[in-house]
């Protein structure tokens, strides 16, 4: 019975029998229980927690570094690629000024030869003309002879003087033509 009155003493108290700090004046059971929760909880976030955390880190930082890798290869193939571009603009510089060249070489070379074909033909043309004007006086001056000789014979003959041959005349006109 002894027993039961105790109990029911219990009972009666209400609450928590972990709880009844100040009845008995110890904290022995709440120090129990706060290293019970804290072996617990350690357990729980040293298993669970801590290696959730460390592997999201990891990750993260694996990421980090794969992407820094990344970027690096990225920048050295974009580098190569500018140089190889620049080097192509060099490249084709160089060939437009030396296309450029050719081509300048080439129409200095076709003006060249058309100028020389050009004065060949005003030098034959030249030739010729100086040919038949050379002709045209030739004809002119053996027409003119004649003519100078029958001008010379009317004149003598204008001015009173009928005895002289056309054959004298035509002497004396070709010594003087021979002499201009």
């Amino acid at each position: 019975m002894a027993q039961a009155t105790t109990e029911t003493v219990e009972q009666d108290a209400g609450g928590l029998p972990q709880l009844t700090v100040f009845e008995d004046g110890t904290y022995t059971n709440q120090v129990a229980w706060l290293l019970l929760t804290f072996v617990l909880l350690y357990i729980v976030v040293s298993r669970m927690v801590v290696p959730r955390v460390t592997s999201v880190l990891e990750e993260r930082e694996e990421k980090i570094a794969g992407d820094l890798d990344t970027a690096e290869r990225l920048r050295a193939e974009a580098e190569g690629v500018r140089e190889a571009y620049e080097a192509s603009i060099a490249e084709a510089r160089l060939k437009a000024q030396q296309t450029l060249a050719d081509a300048k070489d080439a129409a200095r070379a076709d003006i060249a030869r058309a100028q020389a074909e050009l004065d060949a033909k005003l030098m034959a043309d030249a030739n010729a003309a100086e040919e038949r004007i050379a002709a045209a006086k030739a004809e002119a001056m053996a027409g003119l002879e004649s003519i100078a000789t029958e001008v010379a014979a009317e004149m003598v003959a204008k001015l009173g003087a009928s005895d002289v041959s056309s054959e004298a005349v035509g002497k004396a006109v070709s010594s003087a033509a021979k002499e201009v």
